[in-house]
């Protein structure tokens, strides 16, 4: 009853992913993109509108806001959790 594991704890042998499956996980990335730029250009308005440059923080915010997005998304596709450097080092000096 053993079965193969695979690298992030899951099992190898499940079957594919189905097509709701796969557009919920790239739906989802999209989504984050899009809320995140969102979120940064509302901010970027209202500060704004407090200081009187009208579309400077929005541009800024937006571009802040699609940039992080944008991040997210690589990190999660490529299953990187932003400690590989470190890891990669600890790997080193274990072998040596």
């Amino acid at each position: 009853m053993n079965s193969p594991v695979g690298p992030r704890g899951g099992n190898r042998d499940r079957s594919p992913p189905t097509v709701w499956s796969e557009l919920g996980r790239y739906g989802g990335h999209g989504m984050t993109i899009g809320i995140a730029t969102a979120l940064f250009a509302w901010l970027g308005s209202l500060l704004d509108g407090r200081l009187h440059t009208e579309p400077l923080f929005v541009v800024l915010g937006a571009f802040v806001g699609f940039a992080a997005g944008f991040y997210s998304m690589m990190r999660h596709l490529t299953g990187r959790s932003g400690n590989e450097p470190e890891r990669e080092a600890n790997r080193d000096e274990d072998t040596e």
